[in-house]
């Protein structure tokens, strides 16, 4: 069952009932001696997702694109051509 917010209107009480969706709120303040009446407060959700992996077209389908490394082959074809004859 969820749990819901509720804060006093008179007394400034903010206090947590536990109830059904389904059912009809039915709420007092819990402070000795106040009759206010109550409203249900709304907050933001605890646990906030971000960034890439939470949402199915983040998954890899096996498309995935290889990064781009920071030199071509044929540099690196001559730069071993130099080392192995000790010429640069």
């Amino acid at each position: 069952m969820p749990i819901y917010e509720y804060e006093c209107n008179k007394c400034a009480c903010r206090f947590e009932v536990r109830h059904s969706y389904h059912d009809k709120p039915d709420v007092e303040c819990p402070t000795d001696g106040c009759d206010g009446p109550v409203r249900r407060v709304f907050s933001p959700p605890a646990i906030i997702f971000k960034g890439s992996g939470f949402y199915v077209n983040d998954y890899g389908r096996g498309t995935r694109k290889e990064p781009a490394s920071n030199s071509s082959p044929q540099q690196d074809e001559s730069t071993s051509e130099a080392a192995k004859t000790g010429t640069e």
